[in-house]
């Protein structure tokens, strides 16, 4: 469904690029498709329902080899990630060192403004295409409504945590004579003024208690976006409501997420199968298809490939988590280490960068080494959310309500699963919200390893200056940096910096505090 083909169909560029346009709309081709002629039948709505997916997923994933931002804006900034000195670059070195410039590939916002555009031109012509072909029926035009003002608001949010202050643009562009330049507005308002109600139109819009298809955004999807939107606001009663909403909803085996239990996530037996095969697993609420045969190599810092990656995994947590591994007598029961990376490969070998948490590989053995000619070729299911994921943003909105007890619940029914040791309720957290939520936050670190949450939940919870304080005054350190700063200005190099294009396409922009241009 969602090709990288799909991406180039002039019918959809005329919205493209958003917030910095211009250059863009100057460039247009005169043969180009106007978007009211484009939009005529539902196989075009489904062709532009699918292209709007492709460019979030391409964004996602990457349009070449080790661009993902998926783990760029998400977790390479965290103290989970490293960067790989044998094959290191400098975009990687400002990133993992916080040194970001305005230069660097990843601080560029274009390609989400692309899919906002997308959702824009769906959201005016899909109604109306409706009038002109009766084999578009109400219940597949709300459907299709509420996918693409959930994909704005997840677009939107990203925005939000990347950069701060976004630009907002809710209508597409259709004439070269329309405003292409705007100022950022702020944060909260992104968030209250087109997130949240975006969101809520998507809820309003999709049919209840249907089973979702795992890759598109379904009723569950929505609701885990909200509770993560409202976790970003520290509104904790409305993250409650919305992961109470999800709990209600079906997952993409038909049954009812229910969050009772931890017989409710994925068996341990079968962790694996949450990134292996979203589409069967009991846990799964929203995942990214990319498959080779139809999108090319993956080819992530992460892939399951050993062919000069920049990025390795932090010495920090392979020491404390995944090293205990690699003995048979020292290993610890935890399920999760040996399925994310493989630990036992190459003995005095690096092996820091032998990522394989997305591929069907079993728990390795020792000094065996799994990786096949074949590597490139295997698919890659990216997992937006999860009812793990939901199961650690609950118990931490529980104790932020001062809920410990069902807080210990939700993290043990976690914890069970990892088939590590439950937290007792005579442990000292229980009665200290400080703990109790520092608890969280470190399971979150295990059990979400790579999928791109860590360094926003460091934000989230403002824990970035505490955290990666030390770990960037060893990197630096490392580099050679005599002064080794640490993480310097928490309140403004959290976010990235605009990249210099973007300012040059649109000069009422303003550039992040803490950045030059």
């Amino acid at each position: 469904m969602m090709m990288k083909k799909i991406i180039a169909m002039s019918a959809l560029g005329a919205a493209l690029l958003l917030g910095g346009c211009k250059k863009f709309l100057d460039e247009r081709p005169f043969n180009q498709v106007p978007l009211a002629d484009f939009y005529k039948n539902r196989y075009d709505v489904e062709a532009a329902v699918a292209g709007m997916y492709s460019g979030f997923q391409q964004e996602m994933v990457g349009k070449d080899q080790y661009t993902e931002k998926y783990m760029y804006w998400g977790e390479y900034r965290s103290d989970n990630f490293d960067r790989f000195l044998i094959y290191t670059k400098d975009f990687v070195d400002e990133v993992v060192l916080n040194s970001l410039t305005p230069t660097n590939q990843f601080s560029d916002w274009t390609g989400l403004y692309s899919v906002i555009g997308r959702a824009n031109n769906n959201i005016k012509y899909i109604p109306l295409t409706a009038n002109l072909d009766p084999l578009l029926t109400p219940a597949m035009v709300n459907s299709y409504l509420s996918q693409t003002y959930a994909m704005r608001a997840m677009s939107y949010f990203y925005l939000v945590r990347v950069w701060g202050d976004a630009v907002i643009r809710l209508e597409p562009f259709e004439s070269l004579d329309a405003v292409s330049e705007e100022p950022r507005v702020a944060k909260d308002r992104v968030i209250n003024e087109v997130i949240i109600p975006d969101l809520q139109k998507a809820y309003d819009l999709v049919k209840k208690g249907d089973k979702p298809v795992v890759f598109n955004i379904g009723e569950a999807a929505i609701c885990a976006t909200m509770a993560d939107v409202y976790m970003w606001k520290k509104d904790y009663p409305n993250a409650i409501k919305w992961i109470k909403l999800l709990f209600a909803a079906k997952g993409p085996t038909g049954a009812v997420y229910t969050g009772a239990s931890e017989l409710n996530l994925q068996p341990s037996a079968t962790w694996k199968n949450i990134f292996t095969a979203p589409a069967s697993s009991m846990e799964s609420i929203w995942s990214i298809h990319w498959d080779y045969q139809k999108n090319g190599c993956a080819c992530m810092q992460t892939s399951w490939t050993s062919n000069n990656k920049q990025i390795s995994i932090d010495e920090g947590i392979y020491a404390t988590w995944f090293q205990p591994q690699v003995s048979a007598t020292t290993r610890t029961t935890d399920i999760r280490p040996r399925q994310t990376a493989d630990v036992f490969f190459g003995g005095t070998k690096p092996n820091r960068d032998r990522f394989v948490k997305w591929y069907p590989t079993a728990a390795n053995p020792i000094a065996a080494d799994p990786w096949p000619a074949s590597n490139q070729l295997l698919p890659v299911y990216l997992t937006m959310y999860r009812l793990s994921d939901i199961y650690l943003l609950y118990a931490e909105a529980l104790n932020a309500t001062g809920d410990l007890p069902n807080a210990l619940k939700y993290l043990n029914y976690v914890r069970k699963r990892a088939v590590v040791p439950e937290y007792l309720s005579t442990d000292p957290l229980v009665s200290n919200q400080v703990a109790m939520e520092n608890a969280i936050l470190n399971e979150r670190q295990l059990e979400l390893f790579g999928e791109g949450k860590r360094w926003f939940d460091l934000v989230r919870t403002n824990h970035v200056k505490t955290v990666m304080d030390p770990i960037l005054k060893r990197r630096q350190t490392a580099a050679g940096n005599i002064d080794a700063p640490g993480f310097l200005n928490p309140e403004n190099k959290v976010y990235w910096p605009l990249h210099r294009n973007v300012l040059n396409s649109n000069s009422k922009l303003n550039q992040n505090p803490g950045y030059t241009d």
